[in-house]
């Protein structure tokens, strides 16, 4: 199982980023930031990995001030790989 999260200061941009997702039919959520992250307001957004294009496009489109980073999230049996993509 692997997936993104998309880190934010602002529970509002959060918010209005998962928002943007589903409109565009990308399959999210909104969770509390992982410990391994542990950045921003404690609410991020989190999305299969196959989404990575759209979530990208839909953020560039917000430009949204608060992004702090986009991470992915692998596992390997019991360990969980947590890796910046970008920011």
């Amino acid at each position: 199982m692997n997936y993104l999260i998309f880190a934010f200061r602002s529970r509002a941009q959060s918010m209005r980023y998962y928002n943007e997702l589903k409109k565009k039919g990308v399959s999210c959520a909104l969770i509390n930031t992982p410990r391994e992250i542990s950045v921003g307001c404690g609410l991020s957004v989190k999305t299969d990995d196959g989404s990575y294009s759209v979530a990208v496009d839909v953020l560039n489109k917000l430009a949204l001030n608060t992004f702090l980073g986009a991470f992915s999230v692998t596992f390997s049996g019991r360990d969980k790989t947590v890796r910046r993509l970008f920011f």
